[in-house]
């Protein structure tokens, strides 16, 4: 059996690293052809060096050219934006799309028709552009399976049963669900990104604090699968063992069950439709105990802002990405407090006036009128 080739969006992030974990684990099967990073160029060189792929890129203008003279010559490097578009014009068979923010949709959407499958471990692209993302897959006979661990566990319980009444995607609840609402105002960035259970990016631990991600992964439900939001419903589960769980007509449930580790799902999308990764103990071999509590939405003001934006429609979901995009790299930066986050979302939605979309190129321009909109907000507070 020939290797499957596969490229890497992100290489040097946490999900990157946990794909290349899996990769490393099994030569056999996977060859890894190309990867990508933004500034990290040190974790790069070392990848560069174990992986030995083909073709290298740094989006980041002044990282690469320190790392330029340091590249094999028998590499093919590609540098800045316009290095990273002709980096997705790569052919593979698997891609691993893990780039951040919105920032990956327009690689993805020229990845699209050079890739058999993307494992796709960006939400931003699928809230703010899905149903443009997925008819050109399906032009291109691209297979885009979801690396979200909600998101895949609901991919995995439908591809064995089709006939469920509604679902569920569980939330940790993040580093702050213990905490009184009165409360919130004095937490620092600190303590917001010691997420209990994961190991995230900055702005999606922040996410998980405020339950806008997970509100994104409700989007993303409803786009990949094509359920009515009034299907889908999310459920407090902090010891995040469950990942989503199906209701059948007769309220009997099913659910798709793993420890935290995100090497679980990205093997999923590396091996599929086979099922191969086999690493650390049996879940049942383990003491754990599961429970479930319903969100308590004058809590989270930031997860019904979001829904909100869902139900009106694209325009509003790039917006309010935007807005919180920037939201989030305000409060890292001290600029305001944790409770302004949710409330900036909402100002940005309310004086949102935008048409339905009819193209990417739109997604851009609402997502960046979004993030200026929120960030006047911001300069307001100072």
């Amino acid at each position: 059996m020939s290797k499957k080739k596969v490229i890497i969006f992100g290489s040097t992030g946490s999900i990157g690293l946990n794909t290349l974990a899996v990769i490393r684990a099994d030569r056999q099967s996977f060859e890894v052809v190309g990867i990508c990073a933004n500034n990290n160029v040190d974790t790069l060189l070392s990848q560069i060096k174990e992986f030995k792929p083909r073709y290298v890129c740094v989006a980041d203008e002044m990282s690469a050219r320190k790392i330029m003279g340091k590249i094999p010559g028998n590499i093919t490097f590609f540098k800045g934006e316009a290095g990273l578009l002709e980096f997705a014009h790569v052919e593979c068979d698997i891609s691993v799309m893990a780039i951040t923010g919105i920032s990956c949709l327009r690689p993805l959407w020229e990845n699209i028709p050079c890739a058999r499958r993307i494992a796709l471990a960006n939400k931003e692209s699928i809230v703010t552009a899905g149903k443009f993302l997925f008819k050109r897959a399906a032009k291109f006979h691209t297979e885009i399976i979801p690396v979200d661990s909600e998101i895949n566990s609901l991919f995995q319980l439908f591809n064995s049963e089709r006939e469920f009444n509604r679902v569920y995607i569980t939330a940790s609840g993040g580093s702050l669900f213990d905490y009184k609402k009165a409360d919130l105002d004095k937490v620092t960035a600190k303590k917001v990104l010691t997420h209990p259970t994961w190991k995230m990016g900055k702005r999606i631990t922040v996410d998980s604090a405020t339950l806008v991600n997970k509100a994104f992964e409700v989007v993303e439900t409803h786009e990949f699968f094509n359920l009515p939001y009034d299907k889908i419903k999310v459920v407090i589960h902090r010891e995040s063992i469950v990942h989503a769980i199906a209701e059948r007509g007769d309220h009997t449930l099913f659910s798709c069950m793993y420890p935290p580790d995100m090497k679980i799902p990205i093997a999923f999308s590396l091996y599929y439709p086979e099922r191969i990764f086999d690493k650390g103990k049996a879940l049942m071999n383990k003491k754990f105990s599961l429970a479930f509590e319903p969100i308590d939405i004058g809590q989270f003001p930031g997860f019904s802002t979001v829904l909100e934006a869902a139900k009106k429609g694209k325009a509003y979901l790039a917006a309010v990405n935007g807005a919180d995009e920037a939201a989030v790299e305000g409060f890292l930066d001290k600029k305001i407090k944790f409770t302004d986050i949710a409330a900036i979302i909402a100002k940005v939605l309310a004086c949102c006036r935008a048409p339905e979309i009819t193209g990417i190129h739109e997604v851009f321009f609402w997502d960046k009128w979004g993030r200026e909109t929120a960030e006047a907000y911001i300069r307001g507070k100072k």
